[in-house]
């Protein structure tokens, strides 16, 4: 049996690409988006209610897969073991591409033009994701005090992180409100791609003095590793 679904609308965030993205929701919290939903009137009535919640489950499509063929076995960037089985993980790379997010709501524009705007914060998703659908975050259900993370029990490793006085200064003429303590959040979890991270550990004699780099926003952020944590080396507007 084949089912279709329609998104509901799409998720604007301030992550134009895959690198930099959290590997989870809220594990940066400055990570901001809205949900732009589609022009449909009943979508007042269906929102009715939720502003009283802190959070709301996302469940979007992972778009960006294409046609690609899914994966029984991923590599798995928490453990040492080479892959974990797809159903044992968050992988994009799924026999139906869906993802959920929880996140936390921080309000509802009924008026927006175009479409309501449900504003959220601590966003793991691509700009331009659809969504198929929202759900309210429900503690009494969603929290399971006596569940284990499985494998990925391994705790979250974060380095501590400068920045030049350029990319203060980058920061600081901005009009981005909160920029400096999301390109924190961002960096001090080493945002590389699982398979840079591991041939180029941060380490490694081979990574000294590398550059790295990722975009955010409308901004190229570019940094290395010093003196065991993460040096942010400039902070440029993105080139068209």
């Amino acid at each position: 049996m084949s089912t279709n679904y329609a998104p509901i609308g799409i998720l604007k965030t301030c992550f134009p690409e895959k690198f930099g993205v959290p590997r989870q929701s809220m594990m940066v919290t400055e990570a901001r988006g809205i949900i732009k939903l589609n022009s449909d009137p009943a979508y007042r009535a269906a929102v009715d209610q939720l502003e009283r919640f802190s959070h709301i489950w996302i469940i979007f499509v992972f778009h960006k897969i294409g046609e690609r063929a899914w994966r029984p076995m991923i590599k798995s960037p928490r453990i040492e073991a080479s892959k974990v089985g797809v159903f044992a993980s968050r992988s994009p790379h799924r026999p139906n591409p869906i993802g959920m997010s929880a996140v936390k709501l921080e309000r509802i524009d009924l008026e927006a033009q175009g479409g309501i705007e449900i504003h959220v914060s601590g966003v793991d998703i691509l700009d331009g994701t659809p969504v198929l659908d929202i759900k309210p975050y429900l503690p009494y259900a969603d929290i399971i005090p006596e569940a284990n993370s499985g494998w990925a029990d391994r705790e979250i490793e974060r380095y501590s992180v400068e920045v030049s006085s350029e990319s203060l200064a980058a920061i600081e003429s901005s009009n981005h409100a909160g920029l400096k303590e999301l390109l924190l959040q961002m960096i001090a979890l080493d945002p590389r791609p699982t398979a840079q991270r591991d041939s180029l550990p941060i380490d490694a004699e081979k990574t000294k003095g590398m550059n790295f780099g990722f975009r955010v926003l409308d901004l190229e952020v570019e940094w290395e590793f010093r003196g065991g944590g993460i040096f942010v080396l400039d902070i440029v507007p993105t080139k068209r």
